[in-house]
């Protein structure tokens, strides 16, 4: 229905800023016109006055014979072209034939230019005659060229002059000022009645033939003609257009319905149809389409103008948004990787599987992955699925991160497991790499009635059966509140990030002497609906195991760029934790920026601090991330500097912009003099290698103080602030902003 309504909006839209619809309003008006035609009514008579090439009479004098023979035979009116020069020699004669003549005259003049809008458009008066009425030959032209309106009325100055076609049709004008009207070009010009001047002159035309008509009297072209375009005549001249102008007003049957009827009815009917089963849904939009390609003909029938091209521009952009949608949908039910789909398919297609659902965990997967080109990933992640498939017609699922997952009957899929761990004992071959291959594989023997609740169980399942010696593992085995929680982790943490459950807090970082803000670091929270608020220490371990800290990471840095933008202004950078087993893999640096793109954040606002750097597999792959991020404006800092694995040799491999020291050293500096002289001897590494020095977990005057005097600048702990929702943090950084004219900044 969104969709819906937001095709709407952009069909009204295009018809305001493109014009689109009324072009697409032509086709069915043209084809109508060449499928259904009819005889003019035969009451509008055409007198041409061309000139041979031995007549030598001027315009106005040819004019003045025709009016002159037609006046005997009583016409309704005789309505003739003003088209002459003001020089010509035959006004004089004109002038005393309109003075002697007891039918209806009128003229049609010409103005300036053929333009479209009457607005400051000067009629061509070329002489002052004697004549009943005056009107204007001008037509409506569309931007493709087609003449397939007409305007009633012109505006000149205080008067309002009829058009040629309502002048000949011998309709009030006061009764449709203004009024645009569509032509019928159904009509078949050849059944107009139309006589040369000779052969009125000569005797041929009888009285029968004009008596009570309305008469059209052409003049001979002058110059430069403008012609224009017609469904059955390509170039036709302002008197043939405005003949079937008239003889459409003169039939009075024509009507045309206003845009917004038909395009709100498609638009009820739309809205119907999405309302139906997928099936008949689709049987709705193809009946819509149909019909609409239709209507403009059958309307054509009963004499009505319906305008398609707004049912058709609907259609076109409320095809294009579903299209745009299912595309989406189908992108995001696939692995981008090896075109296979994905868990979020598996979710889908899970109610309507036949079997039981069984998920493989392949050894040492993304380590593989990282050590292989790019250029193989596709080749490697088919033929692991490939091989899973082997001995039946298995639609096989991976999530990515080195979980397949397939539907199977119970009995068939333990004797096809067992086929495949003598199979898995067979190396895989990569491009020249040989590679060998192992799983562990799990199987819900339990009904698990919520989608992505199975596939977690499963999924731990296949990670338990990795740890046993029969590589086999049933979701029915797993027992206690632990195991339901790791059973529960996937699902949860895809429902937590996507309502918002999963949270930051910041807890600022100021400067030392005054306690102003300079930057904040974002602290991941859990707030479980069923659980309450759940410790970091306890969610993240799980979650690393259950290699889903990627989609964790992901929205982190997605919270954290958003929060960057709004604390940038101040000078403030923001934080964000990112795990040291991330730092090698071969997607983590479009990890890090296409996430903190899709929060609007710009690198320049972003400090990437590393943690758990014990856990850094592969050092001179991760150096060149952190550098490659550097190189993009990210700034680098290496977290609980001094403790485990965060050393000395971590800090010269590194490329990092800011160290950030340990709480237990920030303790023992109150009362152990080489705690104070290691702190001291950092703080003036820091100032020579041009880097940041962060001291965590201050938390009483006298460790802030003490800090000072070795020489720290920046500070962290529960003494300048416990962490905190972002307004708070914001509250906490305009107040210094209103402490200080001008804000020192170190970032």
């Amino acid at each position: 229905m969104i969709q819906l309504a937001m095709s709407l909006l952009a069909t009204v839209a295009v018809l305001y800023l493109l014009d689109l619809p009324k072009i697409l309003d032509e086709p069915p008006r043209i084809i109508s016109a060449r499928m259904m035609p009819r005889d003019a009514s035969g009451e509008i008579v055409m007198i041409t006055t061309d000139a041979d090439s031995t007549d030598n009479r001027s315009g106005a004098e040819r004019e003045a014979l025709a009016i002159s023979a037609l006046d005997p035979m009583q016409p309704r009116r005789i309505v003739f072209e003003g088209r002459f020069p003001s020089d010509d020699p035959g006004i004089g004669q004109l002038r005393d034939v309109l003075a002697r003549s007891r039918s209806r005259t009128v003229v049609v003049w010409p103005v300036s230019n053929t333009s479209d809008n009457s607005t400051g458009r000067q009629i061509v008066r070329t002489a002052i005659l004697p004549v009943d009425e005056e009107a204007v030959d001008l037509n409506r032209t569309s931007i493709t060229g087609y003449t397939l309106d007409a305007v009633t009325t012109f505006d000149s100055g205080p008067n309002t002059l009829p058009r040629l076609g309502l002048a000949l049709a011998d309709i009030n004008a006061q009764s449709l000022q203004g009024e645009v009207y569509p032509i019928d070009h159904r009509y078949r010009f050849q059944t107009v009645p139309i006589y040369t001047l000779q052969e009125l002159l000569s005797g041929k035309v009888s009285a029968e033939a004009i008596r009570g008509k309305r008469v059209l009297v052409t003049a001979p072209p002058l110059g430069i003609t403008q012609t224009y375009r017609t469904p059955n005549l390509a170039d036709s001249s302002a008197n043939f257009v405005g003949v079937l102008a008239a003889e459409t007003l003169y039939a009075g049957k024509l009507k045309a319905f206003h845009w917004t009827i038909p395009f709100l009815f498609l638009g009820l009917l739309l809205a119907a149809a999405t309302l139906l089963p997928r099936r008949k849904r689709r049987i709705g939009y193809a009946a819509l389409f149909t019909a609409s390609i239709a209507a403009p003909f059958i309307a054509m029938h009963f004499d009505i103008v319906l305008p398609a091209g707004m049912l058709y521009t609907l259609l076109a952009i409320y095809g294009a948004v579903r299209a745009r949608t299912i595309w989406r949908d189908r992108a995001a039910g696939s692995d981008a990787t090896s075109g296979l789909p994905n868990f979020k398919s598996l979710e889908d297609d899970f109610a309507k599987s036949n079997g039981r659902l069984v998920v493989a965990r392949v050894e040492n997967y993304e380590e593989i992955l990282a050590s292989l080109d790019p250029t193989l990933h596709r080749s490697f992640i088919n033929q692991i699925a490939q091989r899973l498939a082997v001995g039946g017609e298995l639609r096989i699922y991976t999530d990515a991160t080195g979980h397949f997952a397939w539907f199977d009957e119970m009995e068939h899929a333990k004797s096809h497991i067992t086929g495949l761990l003598a199979l898995a004992s067979a190396p895989l071959r990569v491009g020249d790499r040989t590679l060998d291959f192992a799983c562990g594989f799990g199987i819900l023997d339990t009904e698990v009635t919520v989608p992505r609740q199975a596939i977690s169980a499963t999924v731990v399942a296949a990670e338990i059966a990795q740890r046993r010696a029969s590589r086999l593992a049933l979701v029915s085995e797993q027992g206690g509140a632990d195991a339901d929680w790791q059973l529960s982790l996937h699902s949860s943490l895809d429902h937590a990030i996507a309502h918002q459950h999963i949270y930051l807090l910041f807890q600022p970082q100021c400067l030392l002497e005054n306690g102003h803000v300079v930057g904040a670091e974002a602290l991941v929270r859990w707030k479980h609906p069923q659980r309450g608020e759940i410790s970091p220490s306890e969610f993240i371990p799980h979650i690393e195991k259950a290699g889903r800290l990627k989609p964790l990471t992901a929205h982190t840095l997605r919270l954290a760029a958003r929060s960057a933008n709004v604390l940038a202004s101040a000078g403030a950078r923001v934080s964000v934790n990112i795990s040291a087993t991330l730092l090698a893999e071969h997607d983590f640096i479009p990890l890090v920026c296409d996430n903190i793109a899709a929060g609007g954040g710009r690198p320049e606002a972003i400090t990437i601090e590393i943690t758990e750097t014990a856990k850094i597999d592969d050092f001179p792959i991760a150096a060149s991330n952190l550098k490659l991020l550097q190189s993009k404006g990210f700034h680098i800092s290496l977290d609980d500097f001094g403790t485990g694995e965060a050393n000395l040799s971590l800090l010269v491999g590194l490329p990092c912009d800011e160290i950030k020291i340990d709480r237990s050293f920030v303790t023992l500096a109150q009362h152990n003099e080489r705690a104070r002289i290691v702190i001291g001897a950092l703080c003036e590494t820091a100032r020579n290698a041009d880097m940041r020095l962060v001291a965590e977990g201050i938390e009483v005057e006298e460790e802030r103080n003490t800090l000072t005097k070795l020489g720290c600048t920046i500070g962290q702990g529960f003494y300048y602030g416990r962490p905190m929702r972002i307004a708070q943090l914001l509250a906490m950084v305009h107040s210094d902003e209103d402490s200080m004219s001008k804000k020192l900044t170190l970032y």
